[in-house]
C-alpha cells in the first residue's frame, strides 16, 4: 500500500473531492491511503508511522513548497531526485526505479524540476531565511516535512518520494498575520488570521497574494493528480 502524507487539509483537495481534516486519513483506492498530518516534521513522521501501521510499504510527501531559488514561478511542479538538510550535512535519495517512473507520467506536466528538496524545521517567513537556506543547500526549494519523511523512509527501507508545487516564491514573504494563526494542530485558524489581518491591515494585501500563489500551486498539484491517480501512482509494491 502507498502512504501518501499532506500537511494541510486544503492540500488534500488537489487529491480528492473531500477535504480531510487533520489527524485524518482517506482511501483514495484500496492500495492508497492519504493522512493529513499537520505541518511540521514530527506531526509528519507521526503520521508515517500511522500509514505504516496500516500497512503501508511505500511513502509520498504531498503538497506546497517555497522556492529558494529566484527563477521557480507558483505553480511549478516539484519532483526531487533528492532531499537536504541545512549544510548539506544529512541528504537523501529518491527512489531510483519509482521517480523515474513518475518522472515519466507526468512527462506533460510543465514546468517541472527534479532539483533537490530543502528541509526546515520552521516557517521560511522572510527573504532572508530563503536565502540562507538556498547558500546553505543549494536547493531549488525547502519545505518543513519532506526531508525529515525521507530520513524516516529510510531508516525503515521503504521506497520515498515527493510531488509538491511551488506556492510562495523567493520573493514572496509570508504575512506575519499568517504566523500567528497558527491552531496549536499545524494548521491555520482563519479567525486568527482575520484578527490578525484586522491589526496589522498593511498585510492584508500580502496574504491575498500569497492565496493567488497558493492557488497556483493547487492547480498544478491538481493536474499532476490526474496523471498520477490512474496510474496508481506508479505503487512500487
Amino acid at each position: 500500500m502507498l502512504g501518501i502524507v499532506v500537511a494541510l487539509p486544503d492540500e488534500s483537495l488537489s487529491l480528492c473531492p473531500k477535504r480531510i481534516p487533520i489527524g485524518q486519513s482517506l482511501a483514495l483506492s484500496p492500495r492508497i491511503q492519504v493522512r493529513v498530518a499537520g505541518m511540521g516534521p514530527s506531526r509528519a513522521q507521526a503520521a508515517a508511522e500511522d500509514l505504516y501501521r496500516a500497512g503501508a510499504r511505500a511513502l509520498l510527501s504531498w503538497g506546497c513548497a517555497a522556492a529558494l531559488e529566484s527563477g521557480l514561478a507558483a505553480g511549478t511542479l516539484l519532483l526531487p531526485q533528492g532531499f537536504v538538510f541545512p549544510h548539506g550535512r544529512i541528504s537523501f535519495l529518491a527512489d531510483l526505479g519509482w521517480w523515474s517512473h513518475l518522472h515519466r507520467i507526468l512527462a506533460g506536466v510543465r514546468p517541472l524540476v527534479t532539483a533537490p528538496l530543502a528541509g526546515s524545521d520552521r516557517v521560511l517567513a522572510t527573504l532572508a531565511h530563503k536565502r540562507a537556506l538556498h547558500k546553505a543547500t543549494g536547493a531549488a526549494a525547502a519545505d518543513m516535512e519532506s526531508a525529515f519523511l525521507a530520513g524516516w523512509a529510510a531508516e525503515r527501507r521503504l521506497p520515498f518520494l515527493a510531488v509538491r508545487a511551488i506556492a510562495d516564491t523567493a520573493t514572496t514573504p509570508v504575512p506575519k498575520a499568517i504566523l500567528t494563526a497558527d491552531d496549536g494542530r499545524g494548521g491555520i485558524s482563519l479567525p486568527k488570521l482575520g484578527l490578525g489581518l484586522l491589526r496589522q491591515p498593511r498585510q492584508i494585501k500580502e496574504a491575498i497574494a500569497l492565496g493567488r500563489k497558493f492557488r497556483a500551486a493547487h492547480a498544478r498539484l491538481a493536474q499532476a493528480a490526474q496523471c498520477l491517480l490512474p496510474q496508481g501512482f506508479g505503487l512500487p509494491c
